[in-house]
């Protein structure tokens, strides 16, 4: 019966990731004569990753058994010209320039001058040449915070927003003496963690214990033999599509773990999605001897769990309900939505510096108190007195009114509060009416699915801030390892699923090996992983929850920078 049900595990495990991300992998029919060996060599793999892939199967397969290989034509994107031998690149739906500058490693200005077509903008299904890059990262240059040259840098205003010397940039930064050049990647300073500071995690892992993991996940295995049900799952914001990437994901942390020699027990339960399959797995199996349960994956059946069991229960995905309910065995991966709030209020507090306020607002009764929770925090800094209030009525702003509100000769800060699409553009269409003549820069609670249609390059313009719980800094060693990695593995990069998979199973795992208990663990300082901050704090007689989270902001080449 356990082969059974690890072998449905199986079954679903390869049709999910066929399905969830477009044909990673494929199947395949053994022909006469072949062994596992010389089908891993043609497929340029090892044989244990072939046989991780298709358990069960035994070295030599007899002819006719079907199993599972990777894709050889997922993901290509990149082609060689004939002629030139050079790379191209297909621009892909939602890319900029800056991201396929970082993922190959040269300047934005070394795209335009090899491919002059983009004076004209970039655009989905365009081919780039890829230049070889002539920028280089030090070996040691993970222990540095970095900064790339844009249109507008000085040594003087570079000093001065990263609170260094001009000699300390020279003495990083020989190449200086040459002079500034757009594309230069410069080391700014040192990342000091010294041994005395409190505020920064530090794995001690203990080679001893032994880990034992559950995760509940809604694999839907139930669904597998539902041919109208499973042609859902091709759609790419299917739920099989972000359980697939989360196991993906925590797979490859358990996978990191094992191999720096820590013991992990792991089980997974199919939670279907169904409150009746979590309460008869609860019901069905004891938990007494796990340390540790991952999921389920939305947070009112993880704090369901929470209630009926003593173990720590992580609910890895975000919930506007979460605020609403705490427990003592509850553990939240993911911000909650006061925590950007005062994020971004207490940087703009430290930043102020007599600049003129603007507050945008929807008018639906129920944000209203949000509204003037925020103005009433700005009121209270001692040094903010200019704060303007203004609300969209039936989706629009008024033109002559949003003038009068500003300050056309002096600063102008913007805070747009509501996450309200219709508010959102009608706040951009005010901006641009005035973004020429007017000094204003533009701040938001969080950069959601509002910000779809508004422009990058506008809101470039204008040095937009936002907080956020995720971003990548691509030019980091440990991030680069990971996505290789996980290419490697899968044949295809993690989607943002992958990442937080990785990210919220890695950083509880190594958390809980490194202290007597859970809760010494999350009090143990802040972490940063691959696309996330960790930095857990005790509500009162209650849940841990994360409350780290990054303060970004746009630079007028859509550089972005982590200010906080």
């Amino acid at each position: 019966m356990k082969k059974i049900k690890w072998l449905l595990l199986f079954l679903f495990f390869s049709t999910a990731i066929i399905f969830a991300q477009q044909k990673k992998y494929v199947s395949y029919i053994v022909k006469k004569g072949e062994t596992i060996k010389s089908i891993a060599k043609t497929y340029k793999m090892s044989k244990r990753d072939l046989l991780r892939l298709n358990p069960g199967v035994s070295k030599k397969p007899k002819p006719n058994t079907v199993i599972i290989v990777p894709n050889k034509n997922f993901g290509r994107v990149i082609i060689n010209t004939n002629k030139t031998n050079e790379k191209l690149y297909i621009v892909q739906p939602k890319e900029t320039l800056f991201g396929i500058s970082r993922k190959y490693g040269v300047s934005i200005d070394e795209l335009k001058a090899i491919n002059p077509k983009l004076k004209d903008g970039l655009k989905m299904g365009m081919k780039l040449v890829i230049p070889k890059p002539s920028i280089t990262q030090a070996k040691d240059s993970i222990n540095y915070v970095l900064h790339t040259v844009v249109i507008d840098d000085t040594i003087y205003n570079l000093a001065k927003r990263f609170e260094v010397t001009e000699e300390s940039l020279f003495d990083l930064n020989p190449i200086l003496e040459e002079g500034l050049k757009l594309g230069m990647l410069l080391k700014i300073k040192p990342i000091e963690i010294t041994e005395d500071d409190t505020t920064i995690f530090k794995e001690k892992i203990d080679f001893t214990k032994e880990i034992k993991v559950v995760f509940m996940l809604p694999y839907q295995l139930n669904k597998l033999n539902d041919s109208i049900r499973k042609a859902n799952f091709k759609k790419s914001n299917s739920l099989l599509n972000y359980t697939t990437d989360f196991h993906l994901g925590a797979l490859m942390a358990i996978d990191s773990l094992r191999q720096k020699g820590l013991k992990i027990n792991v089980k997974y339960f199919d939670t279907e999605n169904s409150d009746y399959k979590i309460q008869y797995i609860v019901n069905q199996n004891s938990f007494k001897n796990a340390d540790i349960v991952i999921g389920p994956l939305f947070f009112d059946k993880a704090q369901w769990v929470s209630k009926r069991t003593k173990i720590p229960v992580v609910s890895p995905l975000f919930s506007k309900k979460q605020r609403e309910f705490s427990k003592n065995n509850l553990v939240k991966a993911s911000p909650g939505l006061e925590v950007y709030e005062n994020k971004l209020l207490t940087y703009l507090e430290k930043a102020y510096e007599g600049e003129n306020i603007i507050v945008i607002n929807d008018d639906k009764p129920e944000n209203q108190s949000k509204l003037w929770r925020i103005v009433n925090k700005l009121k209270s800094f001692d040094s903010i007195q200019k704060i303007a209030v203004l609300k969209t009525k039936e989706g629009f702003i008024d033109s002559e009114l949003f003038k009068t509100k500003l300050d056309t000769l002096g600063q102008n800060w913007v805070l747009i509060s509501s996450d309200e699409k219709v508010t959102t553009s009608a706040a951009i269409n005010n901006l641009k009416t005035y973004a020429e003549d007017v000094d204003i820069q533009l701040f938001a609670l969080n950069k959601g699915k509002n910000f779809n249609n508004i422009s990058n390059i506008f809101l470039g313009k204008l040095n937009f801030v936002f907080p956020t719980s995720e971003y990548i800094n691509i030019e980091d060693n440990n991030v680069k390892r990971f996505y290789d990695k996980y290419k490697a593995e899968n044949y295809a990069l993690p989607s943002k699923y992958a990442i937080r998979g990785f990210d919220v199973t890695y950083d509880i795992l190594v958390r809980l090996a490194s202290f007597e208990s859970l809760d010494e663990g999350l009090k143990a300082g802040k972490s940063v992983r691959i696309s996330r901050v960790f930095d857990y704090k005790k509500e009162l007689f209650g849940s841990f929850e994360n409350t780290g989270v990054f303060l970004i902001q746009y630079t007028k080449d859509l550089t972005p920078i982590v200010i906080e």
